[in-house]
């Protein structure tokens, strides 16, 4: 389906749009229907057309495809664990008093 290839050919920024709507960091979770909204808000921006239920199917499919590729764990059938480093918050050191 042509927006699941949309999607993933620009993953990073997909992710990033997410990033600022639902505050996804690394090794957080997040909730399916967050990652639904998500994609049918993404999808809007970018003058894809789709309704709820054809972004359902998109999002399970997505969501898939993240499980194969590490970017999500699967917590149970509604929630997920994001693995992307690239959202770690920076480490704060902390001075010796």
């Amino acid at each position: 389906m042509k927006e699941l290839d949309f999607i993933l050919k620009g993953k990073d920024d997909f992710l990033k749009y997410l990033k600022l709507k639902f505050t996804m960091l690394h090794q957080s979770n997040f909730f399916y229907r967050d990652f639904h909204y998500g994609i049918l808000s993404f999808l809007h921006e970018h003058g894809h057309r789709i309704d709820r239920l054809k972004a359902d199917t998109v999002a399970h499919a997505l969501l898939t495809e993240f499980e194969r590729n590490g970017i999500a764990k699967r917590i149970d059938h509604q929630t997920w664990t994001l693995n992307y480093p690239e959202f770690a918050l920076p480490r704060i050191e902390k001075k010796p008093v």
